[in-house]
């Protein structure tokens, strides 16, 4: 009976060992062929000639060899080499036109990233040769700018990836999209495109980033405060900022170092790393933009914090004293200051008590109503007031002390503190941006408005 049991028992494992075994190959196999990239077809609108080619004509074709300085969204610093087809000849095979605007790389196994015509191919990219001075592999860490060369993208149909020794070269990865780094803190890892098959050549008009955020919105502060910046995503998409009054770019700053994909996983080091601006501890202009892949640049914003206390700064980050004479811009006594805000229609440029502002987009007179509209952006930011969008319901909501005002997109009915009141101009949406009438908001809120026509300037006294 024992023999029997035993049998039966080895008998059964053999049967799951089997089994375990065949969905390992199976498995084994499912992934090699959905890995496997053996052509590379290149279509869209923006080609003349649709062409696909397969492995053995880009074998054939003029090799190049180049070895990639490379920064992923974790973040981390790494090498990779690749030997392949410059993108720039296979395009030019497809007949590329003026009027492509991006290119849509797909791999076989699903996973996709664009990029436009300008940042790939028009902007220089390069091979920071140094790169990993300073921080080693902590891609949070700025490289050294020297001995920087330029590169190519390609399509590799072999290569490695953390290592700068071609010895190392394999096809495991290939069809492999490469290319370099516009800066030395680029991230680049997520558009190294693995088991590429199929490139797209599109027309379509690009769209904008969004514009970063800052909390808290300028205004007056205590010294010591912190700001932390935020986007859409805060993922691919990087914001860029300055503090010394210049305009930011790729070589500026990185706030989201960390990608919001990985905040989870890195929680423990997330707020050393993104980490917020300050200590604010005197008058501080704050200049952010998001960058990243497929889009267009988002507008500059610009944020002023006010140490109270501290003398002003203007627009050169310079003291300059009182801002206008006490009856413009004190209070009563126990008051607290007002706030003084000049901006001009078709202008995004503003002031704020003498400190340069940039709206997210330029007001505007709505000519049936004669009204001017401004970005409810700026509403938070400059009027300091607590807004609240829903682009789902089109609802507005604005909250300053005891006010609150709720609007609809569209709709010249409003509730004041739940009394409903009719405006003769309604909130609408221009390209992107929700706006929403200045007067109204401001003195709903307890501004005094002054508007010349002439010359298109607002003047706001809050």
């Amino acid at each position: 009976m024992r023999t029997d049991k035993k049998k039966w028992f080895n008998g059964f494992m053999f049967t799951v060992l089997g089994m375990l075994l065949a969905g390992m190959f199976s498995l084994m196999s499912a992934g090699a062929v959905l890995a496997a990239s053996d052509s590379l077809e290149i279509t869209g609108e923006g080609v003349t000639n649709p062409v696909t080619f397969t492995r053995d004509q880009l074998g054939e074709m003029e090799q190049h060899q180049c070895v990639y300085s490379c920064i992923n969204t974790w973040p981390t610093k790494k090498w990779y080499v690749g030997k392949g087809v410059k993108l720039c000849d296979l395009l030019d095979e497809a007949g590329m036109t003026g009027e492509a605007t991006m290119l849509k790389f797909s791999s076989v196994d699903g996973y996709t990233v664009t990029l436009t015509v300008k940042e790939l191919l028009q902007d220089k990219r390069y091979r920071y040769t140094n790169f990993k001075t300073g921080g080693d592999d902590d891609g949070h860490v700025p490289g050294d700018l020297s001995g920087k060369v330029e590169v190519e993208p390609i399509i590799a149909l072999v290569s490695v990836e953390g290592s700068d020794n071609p010895g190392y070269m394999n096809d495991v990865s290939s069809l492999l999209l490469m290319l370099g780094q516009r800066a030395v803190t680029e991230q680049t890892g997520n558009l190294f495109v693995k088991y590429l098959n199929k490139i797209e050549v599109l027309t379509a008009e690009l769209k904008q980033w969004d514009a970063p955020q800052a909390n808290p919105g300028s205004g007056t502060v205590p010294a010591g405060s912190m700001v932390t910046l935020s986007n859409m995503h805060s993922d691919d998409d990087k914001i860029y900022y300055t503090t010394d009054g210049s305009t930011p770019d790729m070589n500026s700053p990185v706030y989201n170092w960390i990608a919001s994909r990985w905040w989870a996983a890195r929680a423990d080091v997330l707020g050393t790393i993104n980490k917020p601006i300050g200590p604010i501890n005197e008058d501080t202009i704050i200049k952010a933009v998001t960058i990243g892949p497929g889009k267009l640049d988002s507008d500059v914003v610009t944020y002023n914090y006010r140490v109270a206390g501290a003398e002003p700064l203007g627009g050169d980050g310079t003291p300059v004293g009182e801002l206008s004479p006490p009856d413009q811009n004190e209070g009563a006594p126990g008051q607290p200051a007002t706030r003084v805000i000049k901006l001009s229609t078709g202008v995004m440029e503003a002031s704020i008590d003498g400190s340069p502002y940039t709206l997210d987009a330029a007001p505007y007179v709505d000519t049936r109503a004669g009204r001017t509209l401004v970005p409810v952006r700026f509403v938070g930011e400059a009027l300091g007031a607590g807004v609240d969008w829903n682009p789902d319901t089109g609802l507005i909501t604005i909250s300053d002390g005891g006010k609150n005002v709720v609007m609809t997109l569209g709709s010249s009915d409003v509730r004041v503190n739940g009394v409903q009141q009719a405006i003769d101009c309604a909130p609408e949406i221009v390209s992107g941006r929700t706006f929403v009438p200045l007067r109204f908001i401001s003195e709903t809120l307890g501004a005094g408005v002054d508007y010349d026509s002439g010359s298109g300037q607002v003047l706001i006294k809050r």
